[in-house]
This record gives structure tokens, C-alpha cells and sequence, in this order.
């Protein structure tokens, strides 16, 4: 921040103040412009102000995070279906399940990114609103376009792979089991891991999560720009690879509870009560965890930058006026 010779402690603490405040509402200030943007891109377009253009604009989000949620998933699921049909080599397998899923995500990324910010994720959405600006009036309808995007996504894979199922579990679509199938739509944790313990695993695999998100796309920080998508992408290949194992890593509401719920259509409402009624723990966990990885990042990252930024700022407008003197 540049300072000049006449600045005065009082004024600098005003303007330390003031870029505070800014980090807070930075994201708010960008729904702002991205609406006026979304009105001029409507104008060079050509776009008649009508009311169907109007409410083209305004649900454009919605649609993003939609369609963005579906690719996610769909790739997603279609990994997880791929490593249960192949069970030659597990390891390999679980290695290009993770991978699966983190370029699905990119891709969802890709998708919605420009339109909507790509939240694709409930626990990053409310994260989002808590700590950088995401209207709350907006958030409602973001996760209930992320659950809609999720169940479609699932049902595509499904329809992808329901003949390769067959020859798999014999026709008879199984939960668990060494021909179960369903945890590739809904996680499960492992048989000896209790919900507890389950819980706990999904939190803290959210939180570093949305840690790594917030790190990522923070200006202030060291943001990935336009490789966010990618960046993003690897965060999550690279959680599922070493974090992932206890309970199949979904980390995100929508992308649990959204393919359960099309499971259901083949295996039934057990789907919903298997593993201890194990249907609670990804959703909960990452609405907890969501918020703690926000909250340190915003705390203990960003407020300290802000201090340090603070007393360099000051620390300069004092000797420049020393040395003017």
C-alpha cells in the first residue's frame, strides 16, 4: 500500500481498518459486478430486455452449480463404479478412483466457475456465506441445485454401467457384500470403523478441504487464478489418496446424500439405514468441518497477513517521513 510522507498514525489505522473490512466484503462487491458484467455480456450479445432474458440472467447461477454438481458426480460415480466392477487390482483402481473424482471435480469447476463461483459443495457453500460474502438468500438455492445436480449425475452413471453391474452381482443389485455395489453412489465407511469415528474422519477431511479452497482462491494469499480449477481438482485427488480410505471420502452433502437417494431406485430404502442408520455422518461431518477449516483459514490466516501488511504500511510512512525531514 502506497503512503504518503503525511500520513498520520490515526489516518493509517482508518485505512488499516478500512482494508479489513474490504477483505470481508470483497466477495459481496464481486456478485455486484459479476450481475452488472452478466447485464453487459446480455447487451453485446445482442439480448432483448425481456423478461424471459431477466430471469435467464438470474438463474444462470443456479443452472451452473446444477450442471457443474452433475459432471462432478457423474465422473465421480462413474470412478467409483469402475473400481467395484474391477477388482483385479484394488490398489491401481482406488488410485484411479481418486483421480476420478478429482477431474470430475475440475471439470465441474470448468463448468460453473465463471457463472456461480462453483461452490458444488453445501459445506463450501455455507462456508462461503459465513466468511466471504456469499448472500445467505443465495445459499438455499445453491445446495438445492448441487442435491438436484448430484441425483442426476448419479443416475447417468448408473445408466452408464447398469449392464456392466449385471454380470457383476448376477442381476441382484446388492448393498454390501462382496458384490455390493451401492457405496458407489452412497460412501459407507469400512465395516470395522464405527459412525463416530467415521464422523470425525469426514470433518476433518472437509475441513482441510475448504481450507485448501479458501488458500486457493484468496487474492491476498498465493491464488491460483485461472489454474483454480486444476488446483482444486488435485486438492481433492490428494485428500481422497491419503485421507480417503476410512470412509470413501465424500466430504460434501450433496454428493452423498443426492446419489443415495437415486440408489434407492435399485437397492431399496436400506440404502438409507445400512452401517447404523450411516446416512447422517456425510452430511453432518462436512457441514462441521466446513466451517472449522473456514474459520481457521479466516482467523489465523488471513488476519494475520492483514496485521503484518498493517504494521509494514505503517513502519514505511514513518521512516519516509523521517527522511524527508
Amino acid at each position: 500500500m502506497s503512503m504518503s510522507a503525511s500520513a498520520t498514525p490515526g489516518r493509517l489505522g482508518s485505512e488499516a481498518k478500512t482494508g479489513r473490512t474490504s477483505m470481508y466484503t470483497r466477495k459481496s462487491s464481486a456478485t455486484t459486478e459479476r450481475a452488472g458484467e452478466e447485464i453487459e455480456f446480455a447487451n453485446q450479445r445482442g439480448l432483448e430486455d425481456t423478461y424471459l432474458n431477466r430471469m435467464r440472467i438470474f438463474v444462470a447461477p443456479y443452472f451452473a452449480e446444477f450442471f457443474g454438481t452433475a459432471v462432478f458426480v457423474l465422473l465421480g460415480c462413474g470412478a467409483n463404479l469402475t473400481y467395484t466392477v474391477l477388482t483385479t487390482n484394488a490398489e491401481s483402481a482406488w488410485l484411479a478412483n481418486a483421480f476420478g473424482w478429482g477431474f470430475g471435480l475440475m471439470l465441474g469447476v470448468f463448468v460453473a466457475g465463471g457463472v456461480s463461483g462453483a461452490m458444488l459443495n453445501p459445506a463450501v457453500a455455507i462456508s462461503f456465506a459465513a466468511f466471504r460474502g456469499l448472500p445467505w438468500i443465495q445459499v438455499p438455492f445453491y445446495i438445492l441445485a448441487e442435491f438436484i445436480g448430484a441425483f442426476i449425475g448419479a443416475i447417468l452413471a448408473y445408466a452408464c454401467f447398469a449392464h456392466s453391474l449385471d454380470p457383476f452381482d448376477g442381476y441382484h443389485r446388492q448393498i454390501g457384500g462382496p458384490f455390493g455395489s451401492a457405496g458407489a453412489f452412497g460412501n459407507f465407511a469400512r465395516p470395522f470403523i464405527g459412525n463416530g469415528a467415521a464422523f470425525l474422519s469426514e470433518a476433518i477431511g472437509t475441513g482441510v478441504l475448504v481450507l485448501g479452497v479458501f488458500a486457493i482462491t484468496d487474492t491476498n494469499n498465493f491464488p491460483a487464478r485461472s489454474s483454480t480449477p486444476i488446483a482444486i481438482g488435485f486438492l481433492l485427488t490428494g485428500l481422497a489418496i491419503s485421507l480417503g480410505y476410512p470412509t470413501g471420502y465424500s466430504y460434501n452433502p450433496a454428493r452423498d446424500l443426492g446419489p443415495r437417494c437415486a440408489a434407492a431406485i435399485w437397492y431399496g430404502a436400506d440404502v438409507f439405514t445400512y452401517h447404523g442408520s450411516y446416512t447422517w455422518v456425510p452430511v453432518a461431518g462436512p457441514f462441521a468441518g466446513g466451517i472449522v477449516g473456514a474459520a481457521a483459514y479466516e482467523l489465523f490466516i488471513v488476519s494475520k497477513r492483514a496485521v503484518v501488511d498493517d504494521s509494514r504500511s505503517y513502519s514505511e510512512s514513518v521512516h519516509s517521513s523521517v527522511s524527508l525531514e
